[in-house]
């Protein structure tokens, strides 16, 4: 029936237009369609393509994918086509295993492209060993460090991330033989993950190297704060499902959140400091605040002993070394290679393990797939990112089966009180109700004397007037260059779970990529009224 309801419903021969547009062009017209309100639709019909290399490929038995999951994939494919666009699903959702079946549908060479090496691993292994019966000579992960593509056939099924692909600066001889490689072939499918952390300009650079039929992206959130979506929904296609998140957390598919913003008072050294301080130092100032180390290995103490497994996150990495290395916890950071960073994951995989709590900076933010983690703390985040929140989020959405308490999942957000953090936090705040989220704020953590740690000491808190308030202080406040010295002077430690590394503050505060450098201005004639500053000050007379 419903086969004749779609012929009765075809536009006639006669009013129907083919057109051949070059490979060059269609992106453009695609954006030109959606500016003149035209729907533009991409399909790919896979089923007569006799062309495109096919990739050996099926799901393995047993593999059982959910109702929301099978109803995303069927606004993807009809009538043995396949339509470009976005499929968004909460973390936690399966995404992976969405684009993963999407590619066993289509039955073609496919590409994935993700956003760190650590989700190539990620998808190799889901790929491999969870739900598909792929061979590993048919994947190619092309990474720079690693990887199995050296001296090997182009697979079939390429694995790799967006820089690899993107990437303009002069490659190694192999590198950009496996790159004209990739460009030749004709691709069934481009699978993108993390699709909204990537600007509409690397995508242009994606699809000029890899010619694929169908596109689909994968995302927890359509938001960008730059607002830049609109750009890429032009390049790739319309939004094609999007699951809500309270349906599947009332279905037991997604852990029951609490969100608590815990506001934390500067000390009085910090808030003095902070008052005499430039804009850009004020930052540094909330973000170090004493009272927040309190109130971490509060909150850590605290969940450890119920037996869950913690995650702390800062976009800036002093915290994370800093309370790391007082707390006795690990922490992983972007200078980890990827073996330290697997090996570190496993431990807190581990039921038995002693590791029940890990620091991140933002490379913990996406494509990490840690089921056990149900408690989030964001000492710092990137100013008023909604995407940031609803990322760090998603690291705790796992359903937690076995729970019947009304929230199995925490996500504690901290926030320097009477600072200009508290504005942005407002922003991330109202975004979370929007998205309908539990949602309360803390003001006073009580110890088991009933002591508040904020008030204790007079108004100090717990580590105000303490040498570890100075040395956070002197993280805050010391010249980059001092900084630099004094880290590299650390002595590394091993052995321990703590781990201590030598670096610089470059690294520390995010700028590891970035390079400095000076120019000289020539100068040229002066404005007239600025002429009076070049001539020496007669001295005034006594």
């Amino acid at each position: 029936g419903g086969g004749r309801a779609d012929e009765k419903n075809e536009v006639p021969a006669h009013l129907r237009w083919q057109i051949e547009i070059e490979r060059s062009e269609h992106i453009n017209v695609k954006a030109q369609c959606v500016r003149l309100e035209y729907p533009c639709l991409e399909e790919y019909d896979f089923a007569n393509d006799g062309v495109t290399p096919n990739l050996n490929i099926e799901a393995r038995a047993g593999t059982f994918i959910r109702s929301y999951q099978e109803k995303s994939l069927s606004k993807m494919f009809s009538h043995g086509r396949a339509r470009s666009g976005f499929i968004v699903l909460p973390c936690g959702a399966g995404k992976t295993l969405v684009g993963i079946s999407a590619v066993a549908n289509i039955k073609k060479c496919a590409a994935v492209i993700c956003n760190t090496s650590m989700a190539v691993t990620q998808w190799k292994q889901q790929f491999m060993s969870t739900w598909t019966n792929v061979k590993e000579s048919d994947i190619t992960c092309f990474l720079s460090k690693g990887g199995d593509w050296q001296g090997k056939k182009l697979g079939n099924l390429l694995i790799t991330t967006y820089p690899m692909i993107t990437n303009s600066k002069k490659r190694s001889a192999a590198g950009q033989k496996l790159i004209e490689e990739i460009r030749k072939r004709q691709w069934g499918i481009i699978v993108l993950d993390e699709v909204h952390l990537s600007f509409a300009d690397t995508f242009w650079r994606v699809f000029e190297i890899i010619n694929a039929h169908c596109k689909l992206g994968l995302t927890a959130t359509l938001v960008r704060e730059d607002d830049k979506i609109k750009d890429l929904k032009n390049l790739i296609g319309p939004k094609l499902f999007e699951a809500d998140w309270q349906d599947l957390a009332s279905q037991g598919y997604l852990a029951r959140v609490q969100c608590v913003e815990v506001w934390c008072p500067m000390t009085p050294a910090f808030m003095a400091t902070y008052l005499d301080s430039k804009p850009r130092q004020r930052k540094d100032l909330w973000i170090m605040n004493p009272n927040k180390l309190a109130a971490v290995e509060f909150l850590v103490n605290y969940w450890e002993e119920q037996g869950h497994k913690i995650i702390v996150f800062s976009d800036d990495l002093r915290p994370v070394v800093a309370y790391s290395n007082h707390l006795g916890r690990p922490c992983m950071t972007g200078q980890d290679d990827s073996q330290t960073r697997e090996e570190l994951l496993a431990k807190f995989r581990d039921a038995g393990s002693k590791v029940k709590t890990i620091f991140m900076s933002s490379v913990g933010d996406a494509a990490i797939d840690l089921p056990d983690a149900s408690v989030i703390i964001q000492i710092s985040s990137n100013f008023g990112s909604r995407q940031k929140e609803a990322q760090r989020l998603g690291r705790v959405l796992r359903p937690k089966p076995g729970s019947t308490a009304p929230f199995n999942a925490h996500f504690y957000t901290l926030v320097s009180k009477d600072t200009q953090e508290m504005y942005y936090s407002t922003k991330r705040q109202r975004y979370l109700v929007d998205q309908g989220y539990a949602f309360k704020v803390v003001t006073c953590l009580e110890t088991a004397r009933g002591d508040d740690l904020f008030s204790m000491k007079k108004g100090k808190g717990k580590y105000g007037g303490t040498p570890m308030e100075k040395q956070l202080l002197q993280l805050a406040i010391e010249d980059r260059k001092e900084a630099k010295a004094r880290f590299e002077a650390e002595s590394t430690e091993s052995g321990g779970q703590v781990r201590r590394g030598a670096g610089n503050m470059a690294h520390l505060s995010g700028g590891g990529s970035m390079v400095y450098g000076e120019m000289q201005r020539k100068t040229g004639p002066r404005h007239k009224l600025l002429e009076s500053r070049d001539k020496p000050k007669k001295p005034k007379p006594l």
